[in-house]
């Protein structure tokens, strides 16, 4: 985990795939300026399963361990 003195980064785990396939599908989270497609959960987990070891997706979150975005690196 990364901390910061607002939020900290933290790696997303399996367990969090259905918080992140819910934001991504909901164009309110995205903003409508935004268009992605839609995805299943069980696709989100075969994305998931496929990434490359180099990339990672983080979860941004208040100290009080709220998530409120989320990050991928390459």
């Amino acid at each position: 985990m990364l901390e910061g003195k607002t939020v900290n980064l933290r790696v997303m785990e399996k367990e969090d795939l259905p918080l992140y396939t819910d934001w991504y599908n909901d164009p309110e989270f995205l903003g409508e300026f935004v268009w992605l497609p839609q995805f299943s959960r069980r696709e989100r987990e075969k994305w998931y399963e496929n990434l490359p070891p180099d990339v990672k997706v983080f979860f941004v979150e208040k100290k009080d361990g709220t998530k409120s975005g989320s990050l991928l690196t390459f």
